[in-house]
């Protein structure tokens, strides 16, 4: 009975502990985040935040001047303005930002010239969170749309502006394969970790199924990991631009791939 008193003590002392750290780190990065509205300017980005500190508002902005040249070079993106970042401290600033309120989405592109960032963790008070490859993901969706536009317009028979933007906007939401959407930004901005790659693959999902499933995001790098080994990296443009079509970029089927992709990831995950 003692020995059980002792253990209960530890514990709770433990704990107390550890709630007393988090809320002295906390007080402490309240009182050092940029509680006005700022921005970094750099060459091809503009990153606008509040909420968190200065620093690591430009370690997103040197991580996206970093890879900026190196993705755009690997995917031929046309000429690229410069980009806005808005970065929020909370879910809920970016769900008001954003115009969705039950999102959980820590970022989101809106169109090729700007993204959105969620910043906070609910322990980032002691381990804050790394948002450099959230935001590279994001990026990467700007390159993507940037590609997509430039080719259609080039295709297009003088449509008016309203009318392009309607039409493109309804073939990029039928067409363009959500899995490939997402799986290319998490491959150029290197996101991946072996123990979800297992999770994600323990039902050997299709990438129909992946088109509807966070699953995705678990097992996106694999399946561009994939391409990029059997195919090169110079089949990317190509495929971006076809909306995915297999058979046209690469000469084999959906499934044909899918099969392929699933030993390649049992092999080496």
């Amino acid at each position: 009975m003692k020995k059980v008193k002792i253990i209960v003590k530890i514990t709770l002392l433990s704990i107390g502990c550890l709630a007393t750290i988090f809320l002295i780190t906390f007080l402490i990065r309240k009182l050092r985040v940029e509680s006005d509205n700022k921005n970094i300017s750099s060459t091809n980005f503009v990153v606008n935040y509040y909420g968190i500190l200065e620093s690591e508002a430009e370690d997103i902005s040197i991580a996206l001047e970093l890879n900026y040249d190196r993705i755009r070079t690997e995917l031929k993106d046309p000429k690229h303005d410069k980009i806005s970042v808005f970065i929020y401290p909370n879910q809920s600033d970016f769900n008001k930002a954003i115009g969705i309120m039950n999102s959980n989405a820590s970022g989101t592109s809106r169109g090729p010239l700007e993204f959105h960032l969620k910043y906070e963790t609910w322990y980032n008070s002691i381990f804050p969170q790394k948002m450099e490859k959230v935001a590279v993901h994001e990026f990467t969706h700007c390159v993507q749309l940037n590609i997509l536009i430039q080719d259609a317009l080039s295709k297009s028979q003088n449509e008016k502006i309203a009318d392009f933007d309607k039409n493109f906007e309804t073939g990029f939401e039928k067409n363009y394969p959500q899995w490939f959407w997402e799986a290319i930004c998490d491959y150029e901005a290197g996101i991946v970790n072996n123990l979800s790659v297992k999770y994600g693959m323990k039902n050997s999902p299709t990438l129909k199924e992946l088109n509807n499933s966070n699953q995705i995001y678990n097992v996106g790098y694999t399946i561009v990991e994939y391409f990029v080994s059997k195919y090169g990296k110079e089949k990317l443009p190509e495929f971006i631009k076809s909306y995915g079509n297999f058979e046209k970029v690469i000469g084999v089927t959906e499934m044909q791939f899918e099969i392929e992709w699933q030993k390649f990831v049992k092999e080496k995950y």
